[in-house]
């Protein structure tokens, strides 16, 4: 079994709030990760591209550019297709979970939250992006692939990018085709913790997932959750 070890990830910060950005790198660094830090929206695009990080842990507030158009910009980037983008804010509003998640986020974690929390919510999502099978199928013309190396999916033979969060989403229901997995199930298994009704993290990605494969594959079961048909 693979032993996680926080050393072997980096993690970039970009914060405008000096303060918080220093409180948020020695929680990071006490716990063994590889920090770089920014406190520009520019810059820390440019960072980003340098040094290729795990993951990026971004303030929604930023001067110059927001989050927002920050993960817009880094999500047009190939070569940070494996890297992992989570909104650390104090924004709490749906409207704005929804624009970041739209935009390609990973996650969403509303400030303040307590260090072993916030350490958890990461290890959590660094330990699934470590930990990839490889499936070799030969790609058909007629319904869905799943390519768990390339993080990519096949609709009758066209080849499809989907963002992480999504490809495990549509990963684990294709792993099990017609099986109804609850809301719980689907927290737990793809964030790493319950996600509840009001949060509509999980909506927002089902709908997302339906605007790219159409409305055949994924069904609601109401007032449970969803399942894939193949």
């Amino acid at each position: 079994m693979q032993i996680f070890t926080p050393k072997d990830f980096t993690i970039l910060l970009i914060d405008s709030e000096i303060e918080q950005l220093k409180t948020t790198e020695t929680i990071l660094n006490q716990e063994g990760f590889q920090v770089i830090t920014s406190t520009q929206s520019k810059e820390g695009i440019a960072l980003s591209q340098e040094e290729k990080p795990n993951l990026i842990l971004l303030e929604l507030v930023m001067p110059e550019l927001d989050g927002i158009d920050i993960c817009i910009e880094l999500r047009k980037l190939e070569s940070l297709n494996d890297t992992l983008i989570v909104f650390y804010t104090s924004r709490d509003e749906d409207y704005s979970q929804i624009a970041a998640f739209n935009a390609g986020a990973d996650d969403y974690i509303i400030k303040p939250s307590k260090p072993r929390v916030l350490i958890t919510r990461l290890k959590a999502l660094l330990k699934r992006q470590s930990h990839h099978s490889i499936v070799d199928t030969p790609i058909p013309q007629k319904g869905l692939v799943i390519d768990r190396e390339r993080y990519l999916i096949f609709k009758d033979g066209e080849e499809i990018v989907l963002p992480r969060k999504e490809f495990e989403l549509l990963s684990m229901m294709y792993n099990y085709p017609r099986r109804v997995f609850t809301r719980k199930e689907i927290s737990e298994q793809i964030w790493g913790y319950e996600i509840f009704s009001q949060n509509r993290t999980i909506d927002v990605h089902i709908r997302k997932l339906r605007e790219k494969l159409g409305d055949r594959y994924i069904k609601t079961i109401k007032g449970i959750g969803y399942s894939l048909e193949l």
